[in-house]
């Protein structure tokens, strides 16, 4: 099975699969550099939210944005940074409106070289459905430092 048919079939709304499937898509298609020379996961978060945007016409598309509202993003079940209380989080990339309500989809993303688990990444993506009000939640795990980009893991994440 694809990462792509993953996508469609843990995805909720067909439509956002194919929205999501096409962003990621022209990212593997338009900046292999930057998985064949293994850059920072911050680069290949902010070139995937370029073609994110394109996807979502009316909607903020932000890197590592912070707030709900005017408070800190937090989700208290320690699935953060800070396991015993909760914690500040930084979603790599979320499609939103700006302001106290509109959360409609977040990403966590993680290049193969990464040995932390993929669960704390699971984790954190059904805190903020749950907390933060999020719709969806996309997992991504990018092949680095091959010739050929790919995906090795893709699924969207709810809350359970």
């Amino acid at each position: 099975m694809t990462w792509q048919n993953d996508l469609r079939r843990t995805a909720r709304d067909p439509e956002l699969a194919v929205k999501v499937i096409d962003a990621v898509e022209l990212l593997l298609a338009r900046d292999p550099y930057l998985f064949v020379h293994g850059v920072g996961e911050r680069a290949i978060s902010h070139r995937l939210a370029i073609y994110v945007e394109a996807q979502f016409p009316g909607w903020d598309v932000d890197c590592e944005y912070d707030r709900d509202g005017e408070a800190r993003k937090m989700i208290p079940d320690g699935s953060g940074n800070d396991d015993d209380e909760g914690s500040a989080v930084l979603p790599d990339i979320i499609v939103h409106h700006r302001g106290p309500s509109g959360n409609h989809l977040v990403f966590e993303l993680k290049k193969s070289t990464n040995r932390e688990p993929d669960e704390r990444d699971l984790a954190k993506l059904r805190a903020y459905g749950r907390h933060l009000g999020y719709d969806h939640g996309v997992f991504i795990r990018f092949v680095v430092g091959k010739a050929m980009p790919d995906v090795i893991r893709a699924e969207f994440v709810y809350p359970e």
